[in-house]
């Protein structure tokens, strides 16, 4: 809950993210040879916020964390257990050129 930028549109009062966790994806192998793997989502990190604030003891930029951020995404290679980091957008990408339009189902607020 509390994705950043790439929420889901409409009434959505908890900004439910469009990717769900456990969602997974077939993605080509580094290493070439056209084969595909399948990769599980498993969490979204906290954005960094570069220069951020300014420290007045010592003059100096500083980053800051921010939370629900969720522009970047833990994936686990399910044959090994691998894990990386990708891109929420490579995610996105991947659902558009599959046709896949099914995003999260939100939960009901209203109980």
């Amino acid at each position: 809950y509390h994705a950043g930028r790439w929420f889901a549109p409409g009434d959505n009062p908890l900004r439910v993210g469009p990717v769900a966790v456990g969602s997974i994806y077939q993605l080509p192998t580094p290493c070439g040879g056209g084969r595909m793997e399948r990769w599980m989502v498993e969490a979204f990190l906290n954005g960094v916020m570069a220069a951020a604030v300014r420290d007045p003891a010592t003059g100096r930029w500083e980053d800051r964390v921010i939370s629900g951020r969720s522009d970047r995404a833990v994936i686990r290679r399910l044959a090994d257990g691998t894990r990386r980091e990708i891109a929420v957008l490579r995610l996105l990408q991947l659902d558009d050129e599959a046709g896949d339009m099914n995003r999260p189902t939100l939960p009901d607020v209203c109980r």
